[in-house]
């Protein structure tokens, strides 16, 4: 912006402007995909598997088919293109033929005049299945019966720099520790809804909660059977995602019964149905062992780990390449390994969800580093200051940190905090029969899809003919404002306000911008969106230098502008045909050792957190947390704390409620009574997020990404804290009542 002279814009980059949906949210106004309704729609509903594996000997839709008000009940024979589907891998059916491998599979869809005719004739559909052995168990995966031709191993990872092996048996100090993760429901407050149908030009357009309308094009087209060209797609603002609408869930589905009816459908999941059938985060087994010296200097570090994919690819090959990437933590080590699989199962479908593999890791590293400062004397921050990784060294994974970390003066302000400050005064204002503990972690996070995966975004602005702006992007917003952010950008480089910049998101239609997830719309798209302002401005100074005649004119508001000379803007466009430029920005990456490994940058969180235990009941409390976060640059701070907020109150269920209940494969706590979620009162009161603002030198903006690193450490500072209030480590997380009060009363 420097380089025009001219009136300064009122800045709008880091100042906490109001959410572009927000009036119409508060209003009622918003349509959700699941608001969406049509003239003339059929409602949509699945029948689905009953069984987590077995053979289907035959589906019999004859009495279902006679009810009236049924139009259509669509099995596999029905599916005109290729008969599955995936992210990664296509293999998932579309509808199953011959065998399921979850409960909760769709084997056949049932479009209907009303909601109730088609519950009722999925009741009728009778399917037959001849049971075959249940994978329920990751660990003992590879050597049961194989759920797919090629068997039971879906991806393997094996990272890492020389042989800790010698170091370990050898070291001073030694620390140990195994433990489990288990999955976790997304919980968004809109389960997966879409609706479908054709418009005049016979275009099959689809509109869902999705976080990539081009990922579902693709795998709409192809089970179709059509062109790119006859299927467009649309990502409305959503009720939330958190990863868990990367995967197509309603989109192929409500595709299908438009194109054989050639109606308007309706399909939105049920709360069990998508607990059941959506996808979840995975659950890990993990082993993970450092050496260190007896001054605390860490050495060696071997970690392995199993991580349950479910019955299908999904992202697993990706989630497991981040959480061997982020196992060994900020630190450096003189060796480190780190192996892992995500293996098949029959556990439903395992994919992302914010954190993206590093919430199950930093468990075992940030409880290691605090057995060794216990062990060594050392402060937990003193151990972590000691062993940060620096510009030019190796990371545990095996490649070269191409910047410096950040925590130090993360480390530096928590340890001068309220909590750690006074810890001993706060730990002894408890009530009785409560012990309170002080825990402390120090995590960094990958952001972008990383090397070899991030293709970067195409964005196109446009100053139309009536002298208004448009931003359009095909990356959705999932209701985490980074559509108000991206306005932001663009208007402080254009000079105008927020509002003066109308927006088209989550459209195929529209520019490839990539996906809504691992926290790379600011980085990727915000840099594009950048970039592509300054170059609209360029433009829109050079036609008022040709239309107007030459001097130094400059962008200010809805105006050109030279000395005393504004001219409006739509008075200049009536010379044009309005001004549009299109940009692709490709964000230049290390060198790819793995798709998506490594990652460009990282954020950095240092979280001091108190928990409460009551002795009597097992139950722990958060009674306070800090968290000092770096984010490089904060567009917008407001929504910065609010992603904060709200991917620890996710943290606090990972860490203490969360408990997906399995017997043989089948879930058993289905619904949100007995799948227990947070509510606000279990946020604390004293809950201060502290932001830094260390530029980030591999992009323009200086940003790094966010969305997802406010969930990973809550788990581990919950398990630090909870060790120092009663002194003891658990093996299984979420850290439940009956194991904590078990522990105590073995004292």
């Amino acid at each position: 912006m420097a380089e025009f002279d001219g009136p300064v814009p009122a800045p709008t980059v880091g100042t906490s402007q109001h959410r572009v949906d927000a009036r119409a949210k508060v209003r009622g106004e918003h349509q959700f995909p699941s608001d969406h309704v049509l003239p003339g729609m059929l409602w949509v509903r699945v029948v689905r598997s009953s069984r987590p594996h077995a053979l289907l000997t035959s589906v019999d839709t004859l009495v279902a088919s006679a009810i009236e008000g049924v139009e259509c009940i669509l099995t596999a024979a029905d599916v005109p293109g290729n008969n599955a589907h995936g992210l990664v891998v296509a293999d998932q059916p579309v509808l199953c033929s011959e065998r399921v491998r979850y409960v909760g599979e769709p084997i056949a869809l049932v479009a209907a005049t009303t909601d109730q005719v088609a519950r009722k004739a999925c009741a009728a559909v009778e399917v037959h299945y001849r049971n075959l052995s249940v994978v329920s168990d990751s660990a003992l995966s590879e050597q049961s019966e194989p759920l797919h031709c090629g068997g039971n191993v879906c991806a393997e990872v094996d990272l890492g720099f020389d042989d800790p092996g010698q170091m370990l048996s050898l070291s001073e100090e030694c620390f140990e520790i195994d433990y489990n993760t288990d999955r976790q429901e997304h919980a968004f407050l809109e389960t997966e809804a879409g609706t479908s149908w054709l418009d005049e030009d016979g275009i099959l357009n689809i509109s869902a909660g999705g976080q990539n309308p081009f990922n579902d094009r693709r795998q709409i087209v192809d089970a179709l059977g059509l062109e790119p060209d006859r299927v467009r797609v649309v990502n409305p603002m959503m009720g939330g995602a958190f990863g868990g609408k990367e995967d197509c869930s309603v989109q192929i589905l409500l595709a299908l019964v438009t194109f054989a009816t050639g109606r308007p459908a309706r399909l939105m999941f049920d709360r069990d149905e998508s607990m059941i059938a959506g996808v979840k985060r995975h659950a890990f087994q993990v082993r993970s062992r450092v050496a260190a010296t007896r001054d605390g200097r860490l050495t060696a570090f071997d970690c392995s780990f199993i991580a349950d994919a479910g019955a299908y690819t999904t992202l697993s090959p990706a989630v497991i390449t981040q959480a061997a990437e982020h196992a060994s933590g900020p630190y450096r080590f003189e060796a480190c390994r780190v192996r892992g699989k995500a293996m098949h199962t029959n556990n439903g479908n395992a994919s992302a969800f914010r954190g993206f593999g590093n919430p199950q890791m930093v468990i075992g590293i940030e409880q290691l580093m605090d057995e060794i400062a216990v062990r060594t004397g050392l402060s937990p921050f003193d151990v972590r200051r000691k062993n940060l990784i620096g510009k030019g060294q190796t990371a545990g994974a095996g490649h070269t940190m191409i910047s410096d970390t950040v925590l130090p003066q993360l480390l530096d302000a928590a340890e001068q905090g309220e909590l750690w400050r006074h810890r001993s005064k706060v730990k002894s204002e408890t009530p009785e029969g409560i012990r309170r503990g002080i825990g402390v972690t120090a995590i960094w996070q990958g952001y972008g899809l990383g090397a070899g995966l991030e293709q970067g975004a195409d964005v196109r602005l446009s100053l139309t003919r009536e002298g208004t702006y448009l931003l359009q992007v095909g990356t959705p917003d999932l209701g985490a404002g980074n559509i108000t952010a991206f306005l932001q950008i663009a208007a402080d480089m254009l000079g105008c306000a927020v509002g003066d910049i109308d927006h088209i998101a989550g459209d195929s239609l529209g520019p490839d911008s990539g996906s809504s997830n691992a926290s790379r719309t600011i980085f990727i798209v915000g840099n594009a969106i950048a970039a592509a302002s300054h170059k609209l401005r360029r433009k829109i100074v050079d036609v008022a230098t040709s239309a107007l005649g030459p001097g130094k004119w400059d962008l200010a508001g809805g105006f050109v502008c030279m000395k005393d000379n504004r001219v409006p803007l739509p008075e200049l466009v009536r010379i044009t045909d309005g001004i549009t430029v299109s940009l692709s920005h490709k964000q230049p990456m290390p060198e790819a050792r793995l798709p998506g490994f490594p990652h460009a940058g990282y954020s950095y969180w240092v979280q001091v957190m108190a928990v409460d235990v009551d002795v009597h009941t097992g139950e722990v409390s958060v009674n306070g947390v800090e968290n000092y976060v770096d984010v490089g640059k904060a567009i917008n701070p407001d929504g910065v704390k609010a992603q904060c907020e709200g991917g620890f109150a996710q943290g606090v269920g990972y860490a203490l409620y969360e408990n997906s209940i399995f017997e043989n494969a089948v879930l058993g706590n289905p619904t949100l009574s007995d799948y227990i979620i947070p509510s606000i009162k279990d946020v604390p009161v004293k809950l201060d997020t502290r932001i830094f603002e260390t530029a980030d030198d591999t992009n323009p903006l200086g940003v790094r990404g966010i969305a997802e690193i406010g969930l990973t450490p809550v788990a581990v500072t919950v398990a630090n804290a909870v060790h120092d209030a009663i002194g003891v480590r658990f093996s299984k997380f979420p850290i439940l009542p009956e194991m904590v009060l078990e522990a105590i009363l073995a004292e």
